[in-house]
């Protein structure tokens, strides 16, 4: 299974996130900021990233660019529950900064698995693991 880096700045969305991600059999890896997020990718290998995009401190947009820097090939899953910069909509402009994925909070288990099956191959099921 993948080894996973998620980075969230809220305590529950990053448990409830690597409770479905573990039980998927994924090794997950949490850090509750973009400059956390930095440091953990900097020290580990890891096959995807899954960022939150609004967050106090380094947000997503900043750690997105700065991942993409340092190895082009990462896949990236841009998550965010909204917003707007500057009148464009964040999951676009993390797109147009090389997100290869994006999803607007509430998503589905279903959609993540689905979003990281795209970047990396299928992903069993919780039921099947």
């Amino acid at each position: 299974m993948a080894r996973i880096l998620l980075i969230d700045d809220d305590a529950a969305t990053r448990l409830a996130l690597r409770g479905v991600l573990d039980a998927c059999g994924h090794d997950v890896v949490t850090a509750a900021d973009g400059e956390e997020g930095l440091d953990a990718f900097r020290a580990n290998s890891f096959d995807i990233v899954i960022t939150d995009i609004i967050m106090p401190g380094k947000e997503g947009i900043a750690t997105i660019r700065e991942i993409r820097q340092e190895n082009p090939a990462m896949p990236i899953i841009a998550i965010s529950g909204g917003g707007v910069l500057a009148g464009l909509r964040y999951l676009e402009v993390a797109t147009k900064l090389g997100a290869n994925r994006t999803l607007a909070k509430p998503f589905s288990t279903e959609r993540l698995l689905q979003a990281i099956d795209a970047c990396l191959g299928p992903t069993p099921s919780p039921s099947a693991a």
